[in-house]
């Protein structure tokens, strides 16, 4: 059951809108998934609001089938300035840690050395949650566990 997912940067009225709901229950819906995310209202605090996590690379992912399974992306925000190669500048670079425990699904396909997402929706499903990893370059798919939270460490440009 889809209660919301964590995928969307933009106006609470857009979502509201697509959901056919009243803003302010966009905005109770992302503070109960925040809140039921250890981890996860920090890391939307310190950015200002969700990561979009388009571009990002996933820097590694361990399975273990008993204990903590640990998927690490870094990403950053983009913002509308270009600087004078052209390029969007990037800031706020962040490594973050997904920790997972009892994983109960896992469809994953094309890991790669070197593995870049479009993008990443975790939502709340049932009595756990599901990260999507959406299709770019490598690694693609989705994780279910029954118990999530998230760490994060800032990190300087270029660092990973």
């Amino acid at each position: 059951m889809f209660v919301f997912g964590l995928s969307y940067n933009g106006d609470f009225e857009d979502r509201a809108g697509e959901l056919g709901v009243e803003s302010q229950k966009v905005g109770e819906m992302l503070d109960e998934c925040l809140k039921s995310i250890p981890g996860a209202g920090e890391l939307f605090a310190w950015f200002g609001d969700w990561p979009s996590f388009h571009d990002a690379e996933i820097l590694s992912l361990t399975l273990n089938r008993n204990g903590t399974s640990t998927l690490r992306i870094h990403t950053w925000r983009m913002t509308s300035q270009v600087d004078e190669r052209g390029y969007y500048v990037l800031e706020k670079h962040v490594r973050i840690s997904f920790q997972l425990r009892e994983i109960s699904g896992l469809d994953l396909e094309d890991f790669n050395a070197q593995n870049v997402i479009d993008g990443l929706d975790l939502r709340r499903v049932g009595d756990g949650f599901q990260l999507d990893l959406g299709p770019c370059y490598g690694l693609t798919g989705s994780i279910s566990a029954r118990d999530l939270s998230i760490e994060f460490e800032p990190v300087s440009e270029g660092e990973q």
